[in-house]
């Protein structure tokens, strides 16, 4: 009996030992991910939003890298929310009030009481797939890279055969504290098509319906609406 008891024990070990070295090893680096570490040229974006509690939503967004306009859509109309935003803030559209409401630097409005802590420069690199200029392979994490942009450190991990980021997690400089995570879910070239945003309890779920080059944007006409509680 020993023996038996033995030799079924043998065998548990040698399925263990099998499985775990069936683990797959970590994944490389994609040859050429280095395209992906370059600024975003002008876009025109339209996605299905779902956030904060509200699905069906249509956001449009326009951006350049260094200036970004965004709309909210509620189908089949009316406009939820409006946004222009550049690197040292941004407004808010206060229709009902008649005054535009000021946001501060590295602040993204996603819905009128909900937003995500990243500037018109990392939401263009986000939403155009592509990381920071700086980012460089991360030691230690085979697949991950690196980089230092808008006050936050970011983590990518970066798959092939053409190369795509699938995972992005931001942190505050400084103390490390969680930011950000952006998750890719589809594998179709460059440009995200289904992205999940999370910061905190707010998550954004955003499906790509159709993206374009496009001039620079424009700054909306009520932005010249005086600022919300500012005196006559």
């Amino acid at each position: 009996m020993p023996r038996r008891r033995n030799a079924a024990l043998l065998a548990v070990l040698a399925v263990a030992v099998g499985c775990r070295h069936a683990v797959p090893p970590p994944t490389p680096l994609p040859a050429g991910w280095r395209v992906l570490a370059a600024a975003p040229r002008p876009f025109a974006a339209l996605y299905r939003l779902a956030c904060c509690g509200h699905r069906g939503l249509v956001l449009t967004v326009r951006g350049d890298g260094e200036r970004l306009s965004l709309a909210v859509a509620v189908p089949p109309g009316g406009t939820a929310l409006a946004a222009w935003v550049e690197p040292g803030g941004g407004f808010v559209e206060r229709v009902k009030e008649g005054c535009r409401e000021a946001l501060p630097p590295g602040v993204l409005p996603v819905s009128a009481d909900a937003s995500l802590p990243i500037d018109p420069t990392l939401a263009a690199l986000l939403l155009s797939g592509l990381l920071p200029a700086a980012a460089r392979e991360l030691p230690g994490m085979s697949g991950w890279v690196e980089a230092t942009a808008g006050g936050l450190a970011w983590r990518a991990q970066v798959a092939g055969p053409e190369p795509h980021w699938t995972r992005v997690q931001l942190t505050r400089v400084g103390d490390g504290a969680p930011t950000m995570t952006a998750v890719r879910t589809d594998e179709g070239g460059t440009v995200p098509h289904h992205l999940v945003l999370t910061a905190g309890s707010v998550e954004a779920s955003l499906e790509l319906q159709a993206w374009r080059p496009n001039a620079p944007p424009a700054p909306p006409d009520w932005l010249t609406a005086p600022v919300c509680g500012a005196r006559p």
